[in-house]
């Protein structure tokens, strides 16, 4: 009832400012305003907008990422735990990035008053994102465990067990 109120009076209010407005006859004012808005609009914090930004951030961190846990995994290689606490560490910054990009939609929520299904599908799209360059890290994980002999992968898993 309250959000249905307060609809109606920002409706009416911004008729009554076009009203107002509508005559006045420079010519200049109205490109300004057009300006103005035109800038909001390019500026306006939406769910895609956010969506956006963090999966650029997500596939831009994610070569480097890669590269990072390939020179660091040469001085593990034969550790199956190091090499898996490894890319684990590289794939929590992936982690970050979502999440981080997650919180800024729970606010937008907030903000715009939005149902919590509407957070939960573009939150999803972000996290699908995510899981899909953080499976990039653990098939460079994959590939650099491969090569490990049969004695090396035992003695990584008798120490699990101790």
């Amino acid at each position: 009832m309250k959000k249905k109120i307060a609809t109606l009076l920002i409706a009416g209010t911004l008729s009554l400012s076009l009203i107002a407005c509508g005559g006045e006859s420079d010519s200049s004012s109205g490109d300004t305003t057009k300006t103005e808005s035109t800038e909001e609009t390019q500026s306006e914090v939406t769910y895609q907008t956010i969506l956006d930004d963090y999966t650029k951030q997500i596939q831009d961190a994610t070569p480097g990422l890669i590269e990072e846990y390939n020179a660091e995994s040469a001085d593990k290689a034969n550790d199956l735990n190091a090499l898996a606490e490894l890319s684990n560490s590289k794939v929590e910054k992936l982690a970050e990035i979502c999440n981080t990009g997650v919180e800024e939609m729970a606010e937008l929520m907030t903000k715009n008053g939005d149902e919590y299904e509407t957070y939960e599908e573009w939150a999803g799209k972000l996290q699908d994102v995510y899981m899909e360059y953080a499976a990039q890290i653990t098939d460079a994980y994959t590939n650099s465990t491969s090569g490990m002999s049969t004695e090396d992968l035992m003695n990584s898993l008798e120490s699990l067990q101790q």
